[in-house]
């Protein structure tokens, strides 16, 4: 079994056990667009991968209890800015970001009432910004950019929950058949298990490798990031995909295939 994971902080406590678990199968890292595409190629089996690109049709079914998810602010997503947002008429986005590129697309048209204008780049901040009036940032390089103080910071975590009161689920482990995705939830739930039961170990090797502070890291992974998907997210999801068509961002609602493991 091939199983894809981004190499961002937020997935650490979902993967970080799998060798001490004695999983036999691989595990790859991509960006969010990689493991999307690589899932519809057969290359992985199941991955961690955008809901943006599971409800544009990439996999089967959703092992569902378990992904990324924020409820309320979430830090590693974000638009950045010199100017205030009211006043940023392009945006530079991450060229590997899928669910975030739409969240921000639906909640631009909900705040202004028009769909904004977008430019795909490779994450660097300086560079977007020498491009566009802001940029849209995710994983760690937005971590880092939530660090300087003479940027604005639109938190789209933040924004989502004030928009609708419910949570966002950002990437979700999706399978490319059910067989598959009821082996792989085995590993996935008790990897979940081992790795919020090591905690402060991952606080501590991950801020030492990332260079992050490690009360930045140990905040993220406690009060940002959620790796619980219940009810509520399934709700959010059905709300966003229901907004992204009425937006003509997708031409219909997919039925959603949950998996309980």
């Amino acid at each position: 079994m091939v199983i894809g994971s981004v190499p961002f902080l937020n997935a650490v406590p979902l993967t970080w056990a799998l060798p001490q678990l004695g999983f036999d199968g691989t595990l790859v890292y991509g960006t969010p667009a990689q493991l999307a595409e690589w899932l519809q190629q057969g290359r992985i089996d199941v991955g961690l991968i955008p809901i943006a690109e599971y409800l544009r049709g990439i996999g089967e079914i959703i092992v569902d209890g378990l992904g990324i998810a924020s409820d309320g602010a979430v830090r590693s997503v974000a638009v950045f800015s010199r100017k205030p947002i009211s006043e940023v008429r392009s945006i530079a986005v991450d060229s590997g970001s899928r669910s975030s590129v739409l969240l921000l697309q639906v909640l631009w048209a909900k705040r202004f009432g028009i769909l904004p204008s977008l430019s795909p780049m490779a994450p660097d901040l300086e560079q977007m910004l020498s491009h566009a009036d802001a940029a849209l940032l995710i994983g760690d390089t937005a971590l880092r950019a939530s660090l300087k103080a003479s940027l604005l910071v639109w938190d789209l975590g933040a924004a989502w929950k004030e928009l609708t009161g419910l949570p966002f689920v950002f990437a979700a482990w999706v399978a490319r058949d059910e067989q598959i995705a009821r082996q792989a939830a085995l590993w996935l739930v008790a990897a979940r298990a081992e790795g919020r039961r090591h905690l402060p170990a991952i606080v501590a090797e991950e801020s030492e490798r990332r260079r992050l502070p490690p009360d930045l890291v140990q905040r993220y992974l406690t009060e940002h990031i959620r790796h619980d998907l219940t009810e509520r997210h399934h709700q959010a999801v059905d709300l966003f995909a229901q907004m992204a068509v009425e937006l003509g961002l997708f031409p219909s609602v997919r039925p959603i295939r949950w998996l309980t493991p």
